[in-house]
């Protein structure tokens, strides 16, 4: 019992390990009226690390990861941070008007606005029969 316990939260360990390695950002998502909003927290990038691609409705945000070489001025006693790349995909749907999507980055949130499309107004016209 005690070993499948262990290889089970070995297991869990790696696919961790594996996680971090592709990078994550923590995203918000908030729906208004006309709009809704992506904040995506990622803190110690410029707005030119960002890419951001519409590709058959699929919203792409990453990040390359940064290289940083070692300085010989620079010696580190610990070192528990460093800037890593990351990728998040969101699906649209067609009530999104994709030609208006725009993004800004402030204070280490960027923040992706995705326009509504206007609801179509129903008219109605009665004909009559002759």
């Amino acid at each position: 019992m005690c070993r499948n316990r262990a290889y089970y939260h070995q297991k869990r360990r790696n696919k961790w390990a594996k996680m971090q390695s592709i990078g994550y950002a923590p995203v918000n998502v908030q729906e208004l009226d006309d709009r809704y909003e992506l904040h995506v927290y990622a803190a110690g990038y410029t707005k030119e690390d960002f890419k951001l691609s519409l590709v058959d409705n699929i919203l792409t945000v990453s990040v390359e990861q940064q290289k940083s070489e070692p300085s010989e001025k620079t010696q580190w006693k610990r070192r528990e941070y460093w800037q890593r790349g990351f990728e998040r995909q969101f699906e649209l749907n067609d009530k999104i008007n994709a030609d208006a999507i725009s993004a800004t980055y402030d204070n280490g949130v960027l923040k992706v606005t995705l326009p509504k499309l206007e609801d179509k107004v129903t008219t109605r016209q009665d004909i009559e029969i002759e």
